[in-house]
């Protein structure tokens, strides 16, 4: 059984309130896209995980932690699975690779595994795992409200082309979230980039006026090299943001041919760079065998 993990931009992130139990209420619009992970799930007497990049010990990788998680709650003594991680979502990108994986994790143990869960079973399980983790369940393009385990999907029936951008370091979420000064609100940019996506249109100059994303405000003192890669994107013609809590920028492009020339104006930087465009499939729909 193999299965894609999509990588995710935020078109939008407002932090709204900081929670007694330390996670953040926050507002936001994710956005799946075509750079994904691989996962294979094959036959095993335990749970093992094999990652092509030894980002950190099998045991303490979401996917790894996920399977072991899924198998105490329904007490499935006698299942276990072999796990091939192939990484092309880079760590602290804020992209959400990690998320996208435990996501589909979740998803193809559930078949693999002949658990049946629902769709609400799934994503209570999920919101366990972690605040990004129920989105991934579904993908595409998502109203995010509360810690992230509120999703409500927005129907957009376009394929839109994006350049990642990412320097050559990582930054941390917990470090992000700590400088965030509150209460902050945005709403009113937020209902409007809902009804923008509704009506199935991203146009480049109403995008410029309400992508938004809170961490460029503290995120660019401390990393004034994400900066650059956003006025770099800007002066190139796309329209750009930061995603997550950085490090990738991402621009919002016409086409292809823009995405190809943009990209090779970025050669002389020393930026990682993927071409990349709408990821609409439901992540459930590419499991095989």
């Amino acid at each position: 059984m193999k299965l894609l993990a999509p990588a995710k931009i935020n078109l939008y992130l407002e932090i709204i309130s900081k929670r007694q139990d330390g996670y953040h209420n926050l507002e936001s619009v994710m956005h799946t896209v075509s750079l994904c992970d691989e996962l294979e799930f094959l036959a095993s007497d335990k749970i093992e995980l094999i990652c092509d990049k030894a980002v950190c010990s099998p045991e303490k990788n979401l996917v790894y932690k996920t399977a072991v998680k899924l198998k105490e709650k329904y007490s499935l003594n006698n299942k276990g699975v072999k796990i091939i991680l192939k990484k092309n979502i880079p760590t602290g990108a804020g992209l959400g690779g990690g998320s996208s994986d435990a996501a589909a994790t979740i998803l193809a143990l559930n078949k693999y595994w002949n658990l049946n869960l629902s769709k609400k079973e799934l994503e209570e399980f999920a919101a366990t795992i972690g605040a990004d983790v129920p989105f991934f369940l579904t993908g595409g393009t998502a109203k995010i409200e509360g810690i992230g385990d509120i999703v409500k999907k927005i129907k957009v029936n376009n394929k839109y082309h994006f350049v990642l951008v990412k320097p050559d370091f990582g930054v941390s979420t917990v470090e992000a979230y700590s400088k965030i000064k509150m209460p902050l609100t945005n709403i009113n940019k937020f209902n409007r980039i809902i009804k923008m996506l509704e009506s199935c249109r991203l146009d480049k100059a109403i995008s410029k006026a309400l992508f938004f994303n809170r961490f460029e405000s503290t995120v660019f003192s401390d990393y004034p090299e994400i900066q650059k890669i956003k006025s770099v994107l800007s002066d190139l013609g796309a329209v750009s943001l930061m995603s997550g809590s950085g490090a990738t920028v991402f621009g919002l492009v016409a086409d292809e041919q823009e995405a190809r020339y943009i990209a090779e104006q970025l050669k002389k930087y020393t930026w990682k760079v993927w071409i990349v465009n709408s990821f609409e499939v439901h992540i459930n729909d590419e499991l095989e065998g």
